[in-house]
């Protein structure tokens, strides 16, 4: 039946048609469906994105302007990258622990993704103009000025909670059940790993970040919407409501989010890079090295969410303030040791230059040299003069950007075992050289903008001498989607493997 759904869909039913003849639907087709759904999603991000400079060039206005940044980010961020990262790793995880990767629990992920996205995206368009980071209580402020509607506000948070539900628990749990539990099916094991594969071990501790750090979120979150409802009484909930309360829960999730994501797509990085070795071996230089790497990134990564405070003394402990500083320094310890393993592990056995391999390459290059400018923005007497500009939203954006072109090039590798088709190699090149021109492109362009002081959601930039910047990120913008529908077109002039 899912399988039909996918076959029928126009356009992108032909790139994710999935092969029933191997007998691996019990692991093929949920992935597809969560992959499929989330390119949907991405064509509305592109043109978003591309929409936002085109309204500021045209002084289209600054109410369309938010609407389109609100859309965008929410849309990129959520049902396109982390559901596409979560159809690639359900995959994995199945063949590589011979689970299924199918069933209620995983259909809930998916309805709760996509539902969750919709009504959220019914909010923005009803008037409600957030951020994805949510600095309560501005929602209900602006509810109370006149701004937007206070169902608007019941309606966005609504599909908030549910997008939180399907990636703090549903998401974990089916992991969770794949990695410990359950029988293990020899006809869907297809390259068997334990969880001291560095492959594995990231997956794992990723989804533990999730539901550790995304708990207590949910705990708030999910009090502030029952009073929203008029369940509860909103003075029952007074401790949720504090805006200090709401905005340290929040962080402590959303840049662990980040974090769990890129452990997640790094540990992918370790398992995809031994089968594109050139002698065949199919190992890294060190598992023991890249395991260290993930428990360095771990460690360091749980508690930096402290530098997104710097400006709430006395809110933040001063200490506090430099320990965040200090763990987003140590970060790079973990990220020199990923950077070993891999540079060695191709010194030492050479590698076969496909496009998908090239990808995941090319994004962890544009990962580290983000990772360079979140660095420095780490830093507290930097925090205080770019930490509301562009500098920071730009670091954002490139970490999905750069996280995204790996995720690209890991499914090159899973895409044949779904589909039994074969991509073209010469539309995959042409993808990694486009898409890596704007990701480089849109970094600096954001720093520069940031350097200049230019704020993160601002809607005359013309007016603040920025012009300049937004033309920037429309060139290198366009760079990104050529590259985007080039990756398509490969999967959609994909050929089946005789």
């Amino acid at each position: 039946m899912l399988a039909a759904t996918i076959r029928r869909t126009p356009l992108l039913g032909k790139m994710f048609e999935v092969d029933e003849s191997t007998g691996l639907s019990d692991i093929n087709t949920w992935p597809a469906m969560m992959i499929m759904t989330s390119f949907v999603w991405l064509v509305v991000a592109i043109l978003l994105g591309v929409g936002m400079p085109v309204i500021q060039m045209a002084e289209m206005g600054s109410d369309l302007f938010y609407t389109a940044i609100t859309l965008h980010g929410a849309a990129l961020a959520f049902p396109f990258l982390f559901q596409f990262m979560m159809g690639i790793s359900l995959h994995r995880s199945g063949g590589c622990m011979g689970k299924p990767a199918s069933g209620k629990l995983t259909a809930l992920i998916y309805i709760c993704m996509n539902g969750g996205a919709v009504l959220l995206t019914l909010a923005v368009l009803g008037g409600l103009k957030i951020t994805y980071t949510v600095m309560y209580p501005l929602p209900l402020v602006g509810a109370q000025m006149g701004a937007w509607s206070m169902n608007m506000v019941v309606l966005g948070f609504t599909g908030i909670a549910l997008v939180l539900t399907s990636m703090i628990f549903l998401y974990p749990f089916q992991i969770i059940r794949m990695s410990f539990f359950g029988e293990q099916r020899e006809e869907l094991l297809l390259s068997a790993r334990s969880l001291k594969d560095p492959g594995m071990l990231g997956m794992v501790m990723s989804i533990m970040i999730l539901l550790v750090t995304g708990t207590p979120l949910m705990i708030v979150a999910g009090a502030l919407l029952l009073a929203l409802y008029g369940i509860v009484p909103l003075e029952a909930v007074t401790w949720a409501s504090e805006p200090v309360v709401f905005q340290y829960v929040f962080y402590i999730f959303a840049h662990n989010l980040m974090e769990a994501m890129a452990i997640m797509v790094i540990s992918a990085v370790y398992a995809t890079l031994p089968l594109y070795l050139a002698d065949g071996t199919r190992k890294l230089y060190s598992d023991k090295l890249a395991n260290l790497a993930l428990w360095i990134l771990l460690v360091t990564s749980v508690t930096s969410f402290f530098h997104h405070f710097y400006t709430t003394n006395p809110g933040l402990p001063t200490a506090l303030s430099y320990h965040g500083n200090i763990m987003s320094w140590g970060t790079g310890i973990g990220a020199a040791f990923s950077i070993f393993t891999i540079l060695a592990t191709i010194w030492k056995h050479g590698i076969k230059p496909e496009p998908g391999l090239m990808a995941i390459l090319a994004g962890f290059v544009v990962y580290i040299l983000d990772g360079v400018n979140a660095m420095v923005a780490a830093n507290v007497a930097v925090s205080y003069q770019i930490h509301g500009t562009l500098w920071v939203g730009g670091h954002a954006m490139s970490v999905l950007i750069a996280m995204t072109l790996m995720w690209m090039g890991v499914l090159y590798h899973h895409y044949p075992v779904i589909t039994g088709k074969k991509l073209d190699k010469v539309l995959g090149n042409r993808f990694v050289t486009l898409y890596t021109i704007g990701a480089v492109g849109l970094l600096y362009s954001f720093a520069a903008g940031g350097a200049m002081g230019m704020p993160r959601r601002f809607a005359d930039w013309d007016a603040g001498g920025w012009m300049s910047v937004g033309v920037a990120i429309l060139v290198f913008g366009l760079f990104l989607i050529a590259g985007f529908f080039t990756y398509m077109q490969s999967f959609f002039k994909s050929r089946a493997i005789s």
